[in-house]
């Protein structure tokens, strides 16, 4: 049965390490697996070596490192864990981190015997990741550099887990070095990084702009922390295609806020079609406040992405969470007609119901859809 391992014993073990299995389990993604990434930097300026895989390989190795995703792909990482416990390396230790581990760790060392390493790790956050392994990259991210420059966020909402995986708010002091000027696009994936210091964001713009890179901003600009100046320097910065800049809708009690912050930036100099608003719905909202949400979104001329809310410790994509203002057809509709571009810039939701045959709503979905509390 595997143990859980803290930050000591983690650097010890990477000193320790000679030749390391880097694998990262077969579900969907499209970045650069940065923990690995930066496990391969720790390994190597150690004198080891390390080899990447998506799959069982037959090796030698001293350690296994894997890594998680969200919870609902618990099944993946438990599968490539298993598989190598039976099939290839019996007696090698396996090591697991990132989100599903961090989150359920429990339930990872119940159904394996794998050791889970939780939350962030200080020392790694130092490292930065090694961009010469081939991590089976498509257009246009392997041409990215991935970037955390802060951890942690002032906000402790029930729905999140960034303050649960990253309860320490702080500046990483060197990730600059994170960065390769070689790659022309540059992912900035802090979890709040407009609740940081002014001068921090001041610091990272500079950076992105005095290097000319194209910037994705991966997680929402917290509303309430933009400033009219925040928003002046961002409009200096390139932005990538499908909303570079990000922000977040996800509650009605930020009305009026949002569309303020929103505004800033539109008169800071960021292009309306730049920007992305996460729209978060099925989490104690009713259909008719996250649709005020993604409508306030097309006035404002960006375009809203919905976001269904899945529990923090679901297992499966299919073994979806349904809010008692919700049903699973309206759900699903819902975020079908928000997220295909094109529909709803031509119709109402409504409109759209009564337009097509792929939804149809139950007079009892007609009733939660209207519902106002």
């Amino acid at each position: 049965m595997g143990v859980l391992i803290n930050e000591i014993e983690l650097i010890d073990i990477l000193h320790k390490t000679k030749k390391a299995l880097l694998l990262e389990p077969n579900y969907t993604r499209k970045y650069m697996p940065l923990g690995l990434a930066k496990l391969a930097t720790a390994i190597q300026s150690n004198g080891g070596t390390v080899r990447y895989s998506r799959e069982w390989v037959a090796n030698d190795s001293d350690a296994i490192f894997c890594t998680s995703l969200f919870t609902y792909n618990s099944q993946e990482v438990r599968k490539a864990i298993t598989g190598l416990q039976v099939q290839v390396c019996q007696n090698t230790p396996i090591y697991v981190g990132g989100v599903y581990a961090s989150l359920m760790p429990d339930h990872l060392l119940q159904h394996t015997t794998a050791n889970v390493f939780v939350g962030c790790s200080n020392y790694l956050d130092s490292i930065p990741p090694d961009y010469e392994i081939d991590w089976k990259l498509n257009d246009p991210w392997d041409k990215f550099s991935y970037c955390f420059t802060s951890r942690g966020c002032v906000n402790k909402c029930a729905y999140c887990a960034v303050w649960r995986l990253e309860p320490s708010i702080h500046v990483i002091n060197n990730w600059k070095d994170h960065i390769d000027l070689n790659k022309p696009y540059i992912m900035i994936s802090d979890n709040n990084l407009s609740s940081q210091s002014e001068k921090h964001v001041e610091d990272v713009v500079k950076f992105i702009y005095d290097n000319k890179k194209t910037t994705l901003f991966n997680n929402g600009f917290d509303c309430k922390y933009i400033t009219a100046d925040i928003a002046k320097s961002l409009g200096k910065l390139k932005y990538t295609q499908g909303g570079g800049m990000r922000v977040a809708f996800d509650r009605i009690e930020e009305d009026g806020i949002f569309q303020d912050a929103v505004r800033l930036l539109l008169s800071g100099g960021i292009k309306k079609s730049k920007i992305l608003a996460f729209i978060l719905f099925n989490f104690q909202d009713t259909p008719q406040e996250a649709n005020y949400r993604a409508t306030e979104c097309l006035k404002l001329g960006i375009r809203p992405y919905p976001q269904q809310y899945y529990t923090l410790n679901c297992l499966s994509q299919k073994d979806k969470y349904i809010d008692k203002y919700w049903t699973e057809n309206l759900v699903s509709a819902f975020r079908y007609f928000w997220l295909m571009a094109g529909y709803y810039t031509k119709m109402t939701f409504v409109q759209f119901i009564q337009h097509t045959d792929r939804y149809t709503l139950t007079d009892e979905e007609w009733e939660k859809w209207y519902y106002t509390k």
